[in-house]
């Protein structure tokens, strides 16, 4: 489905994943699709995003569907839209990445925009080796309400806090998500980051590294 025909997507919240360490992203955009029983209803056909096609993974008896390599789900009943990006950003292509995601936002009077990723846990500082291992970043106010702990702020080399606002914060190993926060905020968007510190075991690194 190219989903060209208009649809009435106004007020709806947008999940979409950055492709990052481990994949957390793009794994619980699957799991999401796949409880929710959402359907495609439009494939993005932007040039910045290297082209995927194969069978409707979600699909287990009719495999007549396929599945692009970004496309649009969607679930009327919560005004929920997920954006499921299988093919990698072209290389030189992040910033056109972010501009298409954020004009697609505003042409479709979407209410927010929530990224799901990942934070490389190798890269973590010591209030962040125990304890709850998901953290989030946010330009909503009342964020803070739902009891979540905040992604911490970076440090230089001394123990200062950094000042300046672009690098007060880093995603190591999140992929997009750096850009289309700062991007985002910078424009006035409603934007959250959602972030798992997953760990790495020694089979998965070497499986990784085959």
């Amino acid at each position: 489905m190219t989903g060209t025909e208009k649809r009435n997507w106004k007020d709806y919240t947008l999940i979409l994943p950055s492709i990052c360490h481990c994949y957390v992203g793009q794994l619980a955009i699957d799991t999401l699709i796949n409880t929710l029983h959402m359907k495609s209803a439009r494939v993005l056909n932007w040039t910045c995003v290297e082209p995927v096609i194969a069978y409707d993974p979600y699909e287990n008896t009719n495999k007549e569907n396929f599945a692009f390599g970004i496309e649009v789900y969607e679930e009327t009943n919560l005004k929920l839209l997920v954006i499921q990006q299988r093919g990698s950003i072209v290389s030189g292509k992040r910033q056109e990445f972010v501009d298409e995601l954020l004009t697609f936002f505003k042409n479709e009077q979407l209410k927010e925009i929530i990224i799901l990723t990942a934070f490389n846990a190798v890269e973590r500082n010591d209030s962040q080796l125990t304890g709850d291992q998901f953290r989030y970043l946010s330009t909503i106010n009342n964020s803070n309400n739902l009891g979540w702990i905040a992604l911490e702020e970076r440090q230089d080399k001394h123990h200062h806090k950094i000042v300046r606002d672009r690098d007060r914060y880093y995603i190591a190993g999140g992929g997009i998500a750096n850009r289309l926060f700062y991007t985002a905020q910078q424009k006035q968007i409603p934007i959250t980051v959602l972030l798992m510190l997953p760990m790495l075991d020694k089979k998965y690194n070497m499986l990784m590294n085959y």
